[in-house]
């Protein structure tokens, strides 16, 4: 098996940041654009749920191709596509236009996702995995970071459409830089190959009980990311916190989950890797119940802070937990799946949400968000000892 350098996973961090900034960047402008073209809200939430729905179906088959030819094309392929797809709303500046954008838009992100952890995970050492996930996790976040801010003020100084096609240039250097990536043959043999078609042998991985804890820890994080991320800003808006002090708090929950990665190997080392997962998705549970107390814009940015720390360790740990304990022939498979439930929570969760706060108020959501992540914190202390022995 060829052994990838340091600088491959180095630079795989730096492919995910330029990918995401496009990704990440464009994804609040969808619908500010969508409704500048004059259509309702219902066809507005059409475009925005067609960029995680179409990966909710997909996402296992895409791991199985990955599984079968590699993940470097994929990579370089995922990128290019991706990058062209986010620059359509320039060039067909209409309704028919964002929605072809999107679907392209989610498919090849899935695409990108599952190749770029694969390729992150291909080491015999499981603490090794470790460090290339966090290189990886760390460049998607700075670039999820980047990507919205620059793109609130190309939006600004620019219109939506060219916003969308500067974005798509600056994703675009991904591909020429997945091209310098070493090329590893790690493909599934033929005789291994469960059919593309059969989810059965999917759904069996969930015989591993690792893989399944490391699907709560994801799908907890996810949740809290995203009801934090839509929410936030319409309980703030409630305690009479101003636009700009809404978005410096959230920037600072977004800040704190990059920082926290640099610090992550140091804690794992200190407290072991399970009781990182357990303290953290507990304790982003129960500062999700206190959100609702304060009204303070200093206080609420320091518990932003904090938040940012907790969600920010799940997901890389969630990611490194499922490639140490999966079969190394259907590694991609395995992830596919992960994020298949991922697009699960994230299609479902909004619109649940939403018909609580409408019917309990907005505090409501965060009490039961984190009354579910306080619960599922119960459940998610994976076996350290099975991990060691990379299964």
């Amino acid at each position: 098996m060829i052994q990838l350098e340091e600088k491959d996973y180095n630079l795989l961090g730096i492919i995910a940041a330029f990918f995401m900034v496009g990704m990440m960047g464009t994804r609040p402008l969808v619908p500010l654009y969508t409704k500048e073209l004059g259509v309702s809200s219902i066809e507005i939430g059409i475009v925005v749920s067609m960029y995680p729905l179409l990966s909710l179906f997909l996402a296992v088959h895409i791991g199985k191709v990955i599984d079968r030819i590699g993940v470097k094309k994929p990579l370089i392929w995922s990128s290019i596509i991706g990058s062209l797809s986010l620059m359509l709303p320039f060039i067909a500046t209409n309704f028919a236009g964002i929605i072809a954008s999107q679907i392209i838009a989610g498919i090849t992100m899935t695409f990108f996702v599952v190749a770029a952890q694969s390729y992150a995970g291909h080491s015999s050492k499981p603490s090794k995995r470790e460090q290339n996930i966090m290189k990886f996790s760390i460049g998607t976040a700075i670039g999820s970071f980047i990507g919205p801010l620059s793109g609130g003020y190309l939006a600004d100084w620019f219109s939506s459409s060219l916003t969308f096609f500067i974005l798509g240039a600056v994703s675009i250097f991904s591909a020429l830089l997945a091209l310098l990536l070493t090329e590893f043959e790690d493909v599934q043999p033929a005789k291994k190959r469960p059919p593309l078609g059969n989810l059965s042998s999917t759904f069996r991985l969930l015989k591993i009980s690792n893989v399944r804890r490391a699907f709560l820890i994801s799908s907890l994080i996810l949740l809290g990311k995203d009801m934090f991320t839509a929410y936030f800003p319409l309980l703030a808006l409630e305690f009479g916190l101003s636009s700009s002090s809404i978005g410096v708090i959230v920037s600072i929950n977004a800040l704190a989950g990059i920082l926290i990665r640099w610090f992550m190997p140091q804690l794992i080392e200190w407290i072991g890797k399970s009781n990182v997962i357990v303290i953290s998705v507990f304790t982003a549970g129960l500062l999700f119940v206190s959100l609702p107390f304060f009204h303070h814009e200093v206080i609420l940015g320091c518990l932003s802070f904090l938040l940012g720390m907790g969600l920010g360790i799940g997901q890389p740990l969630s990611i490194s937990t499922t490639l140490n304990s999966l079969p190394k022939d259907r590694v991609a498979e395995g992830l596919g799946f992960r994020l298949t439930v991922n697009r699960f929570t994230q299609t479902t969760a909004p619109f649940v949400f939403g018909v609580v706060a409408h019917a309990f108020g907005m505090a409501s959501v965060f009490y039961i968000t984190g009354a579910l992540i306080l619960i599922g914190s119960t459940k998610t202390r994976i076996n350290e000892e099975l991990l060691e022995k990379g299964t």
